[in-house]
Parts: C-alpha cells; sequence; structure tokens
C-alpha cells in the first residue's frame, strides 16, 4: 500500500439495493481507513443504529468482525485489519456491504474517486444523499414496503401499531449537516492538504470537482488540537473495571487487550500509550458493544468509558506528512 494513495480520500457513492426510489449517500473517507472504520462511517451515514452485525463482500472475500468463539462459519476475514488502500486500488471499483443478516439490507458501494485530501476539511464527510433509511428491525426490503403502505394510510389496520412502535416517519427526510454532525462527534477530524485527483477518469474527476465547490462548510474542532506523527502514542488511564470491560466485553484487537491485561507495578497509575488509530478503533469497539448491551448498568458503563476515549481523541490530531 503506497503512502499516497493510503493518506488519499476515497470518495464513495453507497445506494440501498431493492429500494425505489432510491437510498443512497455520497461519503468522503481516507484512504488508511480500515473496512471496520468503513462499517462505522456507513452507520452513520446510512442511518443505521449498528444494532446487528455486518460484512463486506469484494469477489470471493468476506470481510467482518471475527468471531469471539473462534467460529466462523461464513469464512470471514478480520475488517479490522483490511485498510481501504490495500483492497480498493482503482476508481470504478463496486463492492457490496451487508447490515443485519436477518433483514439483509445489502449496499452497493461504488468507488468514485480517489482525491488528495483539502485543508482544513474533516474527515469523513458526507457530500449529499436522498431520503432517510428504514428502521432496524423492520423486516427487510418487503416489510419495509408493508411498514410504508401502513405508516402512510391512516385507515390502514396496522397504522396504529406502527405508529405505537417507532411513531411517526418521514421516508424523505435526510439532512446533510445533521449527518455531518453526528460524523464530527464520532470521528476525529484529520486536516489535509488541497483537493486534486489521483486516479479517476475525467468525467468522474469533473464531477468530483463539482461537488467540492457545491460541498457544505466542514465542521471544525472547537479548539486547537495537538498534531502527533502517526506512528507516535498518546497516553490514556485505565482503572482496573475499564480494562476488564475492554477485555471481556469488547471485539479489540489482541494487540490491544494484551496490553491492558500486564498489570501496572505498584505504587504506579494505570497508564497506557496508544496510537491515534488505535484509540479511534478501540471507541468503535466499545461504542458498539454499549449499543447492544441488555444491562443497562454496563450499557452506561460502556458509555461512559467511550467518552473518556473521545475525549482522550479530542485533543490530538494527525501532524501534517
Amino acid at each position: 500500500m503506497g503512502t499516497a494513495q493510503s493518506a488519499a480520500i476515497y470518495q464513495f457513492k453507497v445506494a440501498l439495493i431493492g429500494i425505489t426510489p432510491p437510498i443512497w449517500r455520497r461519503v468522503q473517507v481516507t484512504g488508511d481507513y480500515t473496512l471496520a472504520q468503513l462499517h462505522r462511517v456507513l452507520q452513520v451515514v446510512m442511518g443505521w443504529e449498528n444494532y446487528h452485525l455486518y460484512m463486506f463482500r469484494m469477489g470471493s472475500k468476506k470481510y467482518g468482525p471475527p468471531d469471539p468463539d473462534g467460529i466462523d462459519d461464513l469464512g470471514l476475514l478480520d475488517a479490522k485489519r483490511i485498510r481501504l488502500a490495500a483492497v480498493l486500488p482503482s476508481v470504478g471499483t463496486t463492492f457490496t456491504y451487508v447490515y443485519d443478516y436477518g433483514d439483509g439490507w445489502e449496499h452497493e458501494l461504488l468507488l468514485e474517486a480517489i482525491l488528495m485530501p483539502e485543508p482544513a476539511v474533516t474527515y469523513p464527510r458526507c457530500l449529499a444523499g436522498e431520503r432517510r433509511c428504514p428502521p432496524e428491525d423492520v423486516g427487510g426490503v418487503r416489510g419495509y414496503a408493508d411498514y410504508l403502505e401502513a405508516m402512510f394510510d391512516p385507515n390502514h389496520a396496522e397504522h396504529e401499531e406502527r405508529m405505537m412502535w417507532r411513531g411517526p416517519f418521514d421516508a424523505e427526510e435526510f439532512s446533510v449537516e445533521k449527518v455531518n454532525q453526528e460524523l464530527a462527534k464520532k470521528f476525529r477530524s484529520r486536516s489535509k492538504a488541497s483537493p486534486r485527483s489521483i486516479t479517476s477518469t475525467p468525467k468522474l474527476s469533473a464531477k468530483a470537482n463539482r461537488l467540492t465547490k457545491t460541498f457544505i462548510r466542514s465542521i471544525s474542532p472547537q479548539r486547537q488540537r495537538i498534531p502527533i506523527k502517526a506512528d507516535a502514542t498518546v497516553p490514556l488511564e485505565l482503572n482496573q473495571r475499564e480494562r476488564d470491560l475492554i477485555i471481556s466485553h469488547t471485539f479489540a484487537d489482541e494487540s490491544i487487550t494484551n496490553r491492558l491485561r500486564v498489570a501496572p507495578q505498584p505504587g504506579q497509575r494505570p497508564v497506557f500509550h496508544f496510537t491515534l488509530d488505535e484509540l479511534d478503533g478501540l471507541t468503535g469497539d466499545v461504542a458498539a458493544e454499549a449499543n447492544h448491551a441488555k444491562n443497562k448498568i454496563l450499557q452506561e458503563q460502556l458509555y461512559q468509558l467511550c467518552e473518556r476515549i473521545e475525549a482522550v481523541l479530542s485533543r490530538y490530531t494527525d501532524a501534517d506528512a
């Protein structure tokens, strides 16, 4: 994976398969993002709630979260270990993102362009989109059609029941501003250099340039962040309970959990050191488990831990190349 490609911005058109009129988004992420990080971005830009499992299909290969019990009937490769620049070398590549094996929501992702990043712009960011994504657990494409039929007809036999389930639902609702605000909350910003296409067809390049000109203002951090190099580490203090939460209740990478299993020496503070990418991934792992937790006390502890890690992330940013 070349440095230029990994530092570049990958622009995707994401469309939910089987829905008419189409539900779609246009989103930009950095090429050094893993597929697991791309999953988290897609959850935000589409409007899903990260309650269910996911996988990416690229040709004959499938990527997703590893099974905690070591049993993988789907033959998934670990999405946390695969970076976009390593598996998406050229513009025009398409692949599939599947969310919720029960409802079976399939999204087609098209790599529209590979661009140089812009200065003072936060990534990931959403450029455009249309229509709200379906509610969680609605029953897939067929169930969503039935849901809309009941919601739009006050005289439908299931209208009141559907209203009580999720409340009012506007299928046309979508806000780029709200999506970017949510992305800014969940992902640390990356300040980069000016936009120009690295590898794209002339037609896609011109399209990307028009999009850049019409994009809404970026969301800037509220305070100056400390720039550090990609391989540098920052300190994070974790008490025994917090370490247990990460080790026992998340799918955090072994390179992180193994470090947390080493008890501090007597009299030493429990301070551990992580790269920003490690903390970024750890935030997603903890947040995902908090969303799934059935126990309210455990859920609250995970949310508090997630906020603490995000607070540390908010102090730093990537140093310029």
